[in-house]
């Protein structure tokens, strides 16, 4: 299977030595080995993106300091080759600014929240049953965002939000994949990120982040999850 990591951001310099890089921290969390081969395209720097979707069974869009509605040069690129992979039925998993991307893509909206940033782990229901997980139950996986998808790209069922982020896990059919969520964040990672973050968070807002902990069975299950959907035939 192949497998592109379409990079439109990166794990800041001072923590690569101790974190590695994105990609890797993906492949190693998402546990994406085996017979899965793996191929980076660097779009936010070097405007990468591959020349065929179809030499690929899926694609992942991950985090970035970038928002959908900033006016960057590679955003608009990317959107078109989601659009387009899409309608060829490629496999789709979105984290973060991916999740936001490909509904940005498919014609949803993306807005900055009103409510402000989500910043560590909240908890969220799940409105329709999800692998083992069953409607009603909560899961809890970290978070670093201040914009949402306000209205969802169509046809796609939303498994799982809170007040605060009600499109937080969605997904359409078996071949599409989103999350506001950073499943790949385990909480070492998380507070070395905050605390390298051009953003100055306010204390308050800090506080609550280092104190809502998530539970690492949930981060754990939910990547196992991941696997199985993008490995699925």
């Amino acid at each position: 299977m192949k497998i592109g990591i379409l990079l439109c951001g990166d794990v800041p310099e001072p923590l690569t030595e101790e974190f590695g890089s994105y990609s890797s921290c993906l492949q190693n969390q998402l546990n994406l080995k085996g017979d899965v081969i793996l191929t980076v395209f660097n779009i936010y720097q070097k405007n990468e993106l591959p020349d065929n979707a179809d030499s690929f069974d899926g694609f992942i869009i991950g985090g970035s300091q970038t928002g959908v509605n900033d006016d960057v040069d590679w955003i608009k690129p990317l959107a078109k080759f989601i659009h387009n992979a899409f309608y060829r039925g490629k496999k789709l998993f979105g984290i973060c600014f991916g999740h936001q991307m490909i509904h940005h893509a498919l014609g949803g909206i993306v807005m900055r929240s009103p409510a402000g940033w989500g910043l560590g782990a909240y908890e969220v229901t799940l409105f329709k049953d999800f692998e083992q997980l069953k409607t009603g139950e909560k899961i809890s996986i970290l978070a670093i965002h201040q914009d949402q998808v306000i209205k969802p790209a169509e046809y796609f069922d939303i498994i799982a939000g809170n007040d605060f982020c009600p499109n937080y896990l969605t997904r359409y059919k078996k071949q599409v994949l989103t999350i506001q969520g950073h499943p790949e964040f385990n909480f070492s990672f998380f507070l070395a990120l905050i605390n390298a973050s051009e953003n100055r968070f306010l204390p308050a807002i800090l506080e609550h982040a280092v104190e809502e902990r998530t539970s690492e069975k949930d981060r754990l299950y939910f990547n196992q999850c991941v696997n199985n959907f993008i490995l699925e035939q």
